[in-house]
This record gives C-alpha cells, structure tokens and sequence, in this order.
C-alpha cells in the first residue's frame, strides 16, 4: 500500500496486479467546511489498512469515499474494476423489525448472490460469529453486539474482494472480538482488502496491517516501530494455530528466531514483531489456521 504517490497505469496481466483501491489527492467538504484534504492511498489485494483518528476527523467520510456512498469534491477514486465486490459496515445498523437471517437474506438478494450459497454463508456467519441461527427474534430487541454482529456479518456476505469497517468492535465482548478477528485474517489471507476504522489498540491486526492518522484532514502514517524503539520496549507475538506437521519444516528454517511448541496440529509460536506479518503470510499459505495472536511485551 503507497501513500502520497501517483500510480502508474495498470500492466498486462503478466505482470504486477492492480490495487484494488486507489484514492488520488482525495478532498471532501461540506459547504465551506473541509473533511478530507489531498488523501492519497493505494491498497492491495490481502493488504489491510487501519484508520485512527478523533471524532470527526474523517475516517467515516474515508470510508463512505471508498464504497461509493458519497463522491470526492476534488480528486479520484479509482477501483481494480468495475465490477468491484465490496462489503461496507457502517458505525451502527438500525434495529429493524427483521430476524437476522430475514435481513441478511434480503441484503444477500439486492447483491444477487444465489440463493443456495447465500443460505450456506448466512449459516455460517452465524456460526462464525456465535450468534444463533433460526431465532425469531427481531432486530429490535437485539442487544449492541448482536446487531453489529449482524451489520458485519451482512459487509461479509459475498465473500468481498474490499472490505470497509466503521469501528467493526464496537460492543463486542473480547470473545466476540476474536472471533472476528479469526474472520478477518481469514478473508485477508483469501485476498480480501480491508480498510478499518478503529479506535482502540488491537494488536494482533495492528501487526499485519499498515496504521494511518487523520490530523486535520490529511493522512499520515504511522510507524509503530519507530515509535516502540523510541520507549525500548521489545514486543513480541503468540500466536496460538493448526498446522500439519509436514508444512512446518520451511516455515521453521525461514524464521530461526521463532520459538516453537506443539502438541499434534496444535502450535503455539513466539516470534519478534518485526517477523510477524512475514510469518504470518507463509503460514497462511502453507495451510495454517489461526486460533489466536496476542501482543506480549517480552518473550516467556
């Protein structure tokens, strides 16, 4: 992902593929009020992006930006192709006098997935998710987390190539938060694009994406590195997964600083931040489920 910097026009399909988003000197006002100035930023397939900020700096407009909700008043936004598919979860779903499934099949249908395959994913969402399937229980008398539940689960439906959160935690208990971060690393590694507004620390996605602050309008980005070595603090991450025994072999030779220990299919690894996103892409591929990824300030 590339911040202030122009593309060039996308190459044959031999060579780099296009991002999947592209914001190009992006401006927003309302009236004479200016929400975004000269915001840049391009993001790949399977990148992910966090957007921090205070309230009102912008990240919601950003967001809207990117899903085509509201257009720039200066500047471009350009997507890998027409046909885009995106999920969008805004800050907050109304309580609607629909079941979940009611409303994600509706949602599902406007978006003409196949009505097999949309049962299946609203099925699994839920199971994803924790939240019981075939209740006939409104929207309306849904708690804070179970309706955001439902709004990520309707930005997930069909299997999105871009995917943009508006603070997607909110009301979520910690074991809900896993639960959607397993998800969220899981669509990330198929090659999902995930743009998200947060606004309090989550480590186990800072560590695999690319942090951005909105200061008066404009994007910046964020160094944590730089900012962890300015407080000498090593910090370090445990992730906790399964991994057939035969994949481990290379993903071992390539990352001698990694402490292993397992038990069957079951692992559990502490490795250097500086090695984490690195890590984690070759143990995607090689057929890794991720279980957990905690932030440890000094290894065990």
């Amino acid at each position: 992902m590339r911040n202030g910097k122009k593309r060039r026009a996308p190459v044959s399909a031999a060579g780099a593929a296009k991002p999947v988003i592209t914001l190009d000197g992006v401006g927003r006002s309302y009236g004479a009020r200016m929400i975004l100035s000269e915001v840049s930023l391009s993001v790949d397939r399977g990148e992910s992006v966090i957007l921090r900020g205070s309230n009102g700096s912008g990240k919601s407009t950003l967001l809207k930006l990117a899903a085509g909700i509201i257009a720039p008043s200066s500047g471009t936004v350009v997507k890998a192709s027409p046909g885009l598919t995106f999920g969008f979860a805004p800050d907050r779903l109304p309580r609607l006098r629909m079941t979940s499934e009611e409303y994600l099949t509706h949602m599902g249908r406007i978006a003409g997935l196949p009505r097999t395959s949309l049962r299946r994913r609203i099925e699994e969402l839920h199971s994803l998710l924790d939240l019981p399937s075939g209740s006939l229980s409104m929207l309306i008398h849904y708690s804070k987390g179970m309706l955001q539940k439902v709004n990520l689960m309707q930005a997930c439906l069909g299997q999105p190539e871009l995917l943009l959160l508006d603070e997607p935690f909110s009301g979520l208990d910690p074991d809900s938060s896993d639960k959607l971060l397993t998800l969220l690393h899981g669509m990330r590694a198929q090659g999902a694009a995930v743009i998200a507004a947060l606004h309090d620390p989550l480590p186990s996605w800072e560590a695999v994406s690319a942090t951005y602050r909105l200061r008066e309008g404009r994007l910046v980005r964020e160094d944590s590195d730089d900012r962890r070595q300015e407080r000498h603090v090593p910090v370090f991450y445990e992730l906790d997964g399964l991994l057939p025994e035969a994949s481990r072999g290379a993903l071992a030779r390539d990352f001698p600083q990694a402490e292993w220990s397992a038990a069957g299919n079951v692992l559990r690894v502490h490795l250097p931040a500086e090695a984490c996103e690195a890590f984690m892409g070759g143990f995607w591929s090689a057929g890794g489920t991720l279980l957990s990824l905690k932030r440890k300030e000094e290894m065990p």
